[in-house]
């Protein structure tokens, strides 16, 4: 891929409208200070764009669900469900999911560089506008992913088919139908090498790609020029990007585990009193004559109403907060590829001339 390297259109300089806009290159700790202050600042249009990807997950998956049921395999299915009916439904299903997901995210990823570009300069967008502006250039956005997910995907995929046609070839599936133990020994760590091989590459390359969508939303580029202004913007500082998508994540994680064990604190909380509730309502089983004799017998199952429904409110809650949680995430990775396409222009072309007062 040659370099695309065009003269960077400029950015707006600090002013007294824009007294926030940095127009020098920031260090670490300032990118991780501006990324959280941003998604903080416009976090309502960000979870309303991340919601957009999650709900059509949710969309696809009831879809699926309710092919399945349509086709028969839901409705009492046998004891063993057919093979061949899921293949019939799912084989389809999943050959229209793919340009639907390529579609999705192309929409998704460019109103959300949108966002993030038109935040970083202190611009407030509403999603309303960011989907606006995706849809406006749909194509060229689902383009990019496809040329991405490509650049990414293939070398993987030829490298995985070598390494079986080397095994064959090798003698991993003799004609006498045995493999051969020397050749199983010596592929094993062939294997090991090409799966680490591969998660390099990936990171790699999506390291080098990743401000292909900024690039090609403030500068209007092409899909094939975005890839490459992106190479040419990420030289030097991959390790940087890394690092930081590496602290959100890892900041993520922890929030993660802080919900749950929250959960798990909650529902313990709700068992207990679910408990204590139904040993009142056994109680009152025994006192009741006619109940009672029943529940002796242990042909009454006590199941606690409230324990029901703070079990439905909580599971809930977890999801809706995990949802909006997530949506939160893409929408911080999102605003550091913004924020890291600018600190790059930056450093390649100087800091934009400051303005002049005026004359008195």
């Amino acid at each position: 891929m040659s370099d695309f390297n065009p003269p960077l259109p400029p950015y707006p300089s600090a002013s007294a409208s824009l007294p926030y806009v940095h127009v020098f290159p920031l260090t670490f700790g300032q990118i991780l200070d501006r990324i959280f202050r941003l998604v903080r600042a416009h976090l309502r249009p960000f979870l309303a764009i991340g919601v957009f990807p999650i709900g059509v997950m949710l969309a696809i998956f009831a879809a699926f669900i309710g092919a399945l049921y349509l086709g028969g395999v839901l409705v009492r299915p046998p004891a063993q469900p057919s093979v061949a009916a899921i293949l019939w439904i799912a084989g389809p299903m999943d050959i229209l999911f793919i340009p639907i997901m390529f579609v999705m995210y192309g929409l998704y990823y460019g109103a959300s560089a949108y966002a993030a570009v038109q935040a970083n300069n202190n611009v407030n967008v509403t999603a309303g506008e960011a989907f606006s502006h995706a849809w406006s250039k749909l194509g060229r956005y689902v383009w990019l992913m496809v040329l991405r997910s490509l650049i990414i995907a293939i070398p993987i995929m030829l490298l995985a088919l070598a390494v079986g046609v080397g095994g064959l070839i090798l003698g991993l599936i003799p004609k006498g139908g045995s493999p051969n133990p020397a050749v199983l020994f010596f592929l094993i760590p062939l294997l090991i090498l090409f799966y680490l091989g591969a998660i390099a590459y990936a990171i790699i390359m999506s390291l080098r790609l990743s401000l292909a969508f900024p690039a090609c939303v403030h500068e209007n580029l092409t899909a094939t020029q975005a890839l490459k202004r992106s190479g040419v913007l990420t030289h030097g500082a991959k390790g940087r990007i890394f690092l930081v998508l590496l602290v959100i994540y890892a900041i993520s994680y922890v929030a993660i585990m802080i919900l749950y064990a929250v959960g798990l604190f909650v529902f313990a909380i709700a068992a207990l009193a679910g408990l204590g509730h139904a040993s009142h309502t056994g109680i009152w089983y025994q006192n009741t004559p006619a109940i009672g004799v029943l529940a002796d017998a242990g042909q009454v199952g006590v199941t606690s109403p409230i324990t029901i429904a703070l079990i439905v409110a909580g599971l809930l809650i977890l999801l809706a907060l995990f949802l909006l949680w997530s949506a939160a995430l893409m929408a911080a990775y999102s605003v550091a590829f913004a924020v890291f396409y600018r600190d790059q222009c930056l450093r390649m072309q100087g800091p934009p001339p400051m303005p002049i007062a005026a004359a008195i």
